[in-house]
């Protein structure tokens, strides 16, 4: 995982210092900008791995995540989001260590018309797990004032790994926080 990581990164370096010829650069239309920012939290809910599903609702299974992100609006009226994600898992009933992972998750957002609501699909690699995966997701936001608006999100995050043999866990999740 961590190779896939550092092969991402250099190929990212990579092309944005790519040199292209100023001729090329003028004609391509900008018509992106900036989104916005967004924070939140994210609580998994429900949990479904081996034909298996149980409510996260023990002290055992507690996960709890601090989303972090940033948007850019695209000519085609979608966003392409990046999301960064501390997992925390706290052991309430003993002396283990808390643990604690990122879960790098970029997407695509589309808006639905001039509503409030958007429909999105991220990828999902969560570090220090071996996991991949993606998140279908849909969001309603709302203004609160001066700018800053509310949000809810319904996540249903799937995960494959980290072993071949661990099989696909779905998850149902609710994310809510606070977009600028």
């Amino acid at each position: 995982m961590k190779r896939i990581l550092i092969l991402v990164l250099v190929a990212c370096s990579w092309f944005l210092h790519a040199k292209a010829p100023l001729d090329t650069l003028r004609k391509i239309p900008t018509y992106d900008k900036l989104s916005g920012f967004h924070i939140g939290f994210v609580q998994p809910l429900y949990r479904l791995h081996n034909e298996e599903g149980r409510w996260i609702t023990t002290v055992d299974d507690y996960v709890m995540g601090f989303p972090i992100g940033i948007g850019v609006r695209t000519a085609w009226n979608m966003i392409v989001d990046i999301e960064l994600v501390p997992l925390v898992k706290p052991y309430f009933r003993d002396n283990r260590q808390q643990e604690v992972h990122l879960l790098v998750h970029p997407g695509i957002l589309i808006p639905m018309g001039s509503s409030s609501w958007t429909f999105g699909l991220r990828a999902a690699f969560e570090l220090e797990q071996g996991q991949v995966g993606f998140t279908p997701l849909i969001n309603r936001s709302f203004p609160i004032a001066w700018g800053l608006r509310g949000f809810v999100e319904l996540v249903l995050p799937g995960r494959f790994g980290p072993e071949k043999s661990k099989g696909y866990t779905q998850f149902i999740g609710l994310h809510g926080g606070f977009g600028f």
